[in-house]
């Protein structure tokens, strides 16, 4: 009986050690829920909200000219080098013409031959001593003789090579002496030289396809180049490709972008073509408006409609209501509707704001945020979406 009470009596012991520690955890979770979690706020202001739209490329000339070769031949006089002024028509390069001159005597003799041949038989065939047939023959080999003279001439050109606009060699991939071919469908042929004109610069950049429908033409841009990345140099916008760019970074990676053109009105000596460039394409401007910190806004459901949401502060109690936004600069977004200027809204910590509910009391800290303190908007200038919480 003795060993039975005694275990009776452990059973109980142990039962009642639980239901304690069962209570305590209970009441420290109570105690917990009973302190109002702090919680940080900003008074909503009106500033300037700029939103803009961010991509990168390369710098090269608005008119920008590669000059290959058209036949096979050597190079047998150079008359420039790289970084040489040039002007519209000047001769730049002569090529090895010997065989393309001797083809064209010899198709200037033919010609000559059927031409005078042809001379002969028209005057006969008035006079009707030869038949039409004959006649026919000698047209057929004066037109062909003609043709094939206008060839080589043709070909005998192409061994001077001039240039086709003004501007400067930005690069020369020959020298004299050096074997030239033209392009075929699996060969794309010796690129001689490359002119560009340097008074008009253009920066092409790739713009993602979720940003590149907010691009218009004529907004303005601010580029910098990798080799000066303490300037900025102003521009416009003046070509949205219809197409998306095919390069195979892009291909790999599954991105979809389109070029865009820049035409760049601050232009400098220290602009070269290639030249790596990052541009800040402005989209959109609100000036004196309502704005809000991005990482103060969720999506909640409202009466039953799921709408953008932030909660205000009022009477130490957060009080959630729904908000319709306008442009972002990738730090604040501008509030079209449900907010008012002076109002205090609940910026963070963002582990409160997931779990918080409309009229939980909160420990306001107010602090300035650091995308209220220029009125010139963030630095930042990137195109955000919201996402849900």
């Amino acid at each position: 009986m003795n060993k039975k009470r005694r275990k009776r009596i452990g059973i109980w012991l142990g039962i009642a050690a639980g239901a304690v520690l069962v209570f305590l955890i209970v009441c420290n979770v109570l105690s917990r829920r009973s302190v109002a979690p702090e919680v940080t706020v900003a008074e909503l202001t009106k500033r300037r909200i700029v939103s803009a739209v961010s991509a990168t490329g390369e710098i090269r000339a608005a008119n920008q000219v590669d000059i290959s070769a058209e036949i096979l031949a050597r190079v047998s006089k150079l008359y420039v080098k790289e970084g040489d002024a040039v002007r519209k028509g000047q001769l730049l390069c002569v090529l090895d013409d010997a065989a393309k001159r001797s083809t064209r005597d010899l198709q200037r003799a033919n010609f000559e031959e059927a031409s005078a041949a042809y001379k002969r038989g028209e005057a006969l065939y008035k006079d009707s001593l030869i038949s039409t047939a004959e006649f026919e023959r000698l047209s057929t080999a004066y037109e062909g003789a003609r043709a094939q003279l206008e060839q080589s001439e043709d070909q005998l050109a192409k061994t001077r090579i001039y240039a086709p606009i003004s501007g400067r060699v930005v690069r020369l991939n020959i020298k004299e002496g050096e074997a030239v071919m033209m392009g075929t469908m699996n060969n794309p042929g010796t690129v001689m030289m490359t002119l560009a004109d340097l008074s008009a610069m253009q920066a092409r950049v790739d713009v993602d396809e979720s940003d590149v429908v907010d691009l218009k033409i004529g907004q303005p841009a601010k580029v910098k180049l990798d080799a000066m990345p303490d300037t900025a140099f102003r521009a416009k916008v003046t070509s949205i490709s219809y197409m998306p760019s095919t390069n195979l970074t892009s291909t790999a990676e599954g991105v979809t972008d389109f070029e865009v053109i820049l035409d760049l009105t601050d232009i400098d000596q220290a602009q070269r073509p290639g030249m790596n460039v990052s541009a800040d394409i402005t989209t959109a401007t609100r000036e004196d408006v309502i704005t809000c910190p991005l990482q103060a806004i969720g999506r909640r459901e409202v009466k039953g409609k799921l709408s953008e949401t932030v909660f205000i502060l009022e009477e130490d109690k957060a009080r959630l209501v729904p908000i319709k936004t306008g442009i972002s600069d990738g730090r604040a977004i501008e509030i079209i509707e449900g907010l008012e200027e002076g109002q205090e809204i609940i910026t963070g910590p963002y582990k409160v704001l997931r779990i918080l509910q409309d009229g939980d009391e909160v420990k306001p800290s107010k602090g300035e945020e650091p995308w209220q303190r220029s009125s010139e908007g963030p630095k930042v200038k990137v195109k955000v979406r919201t996402t849900s919480r």
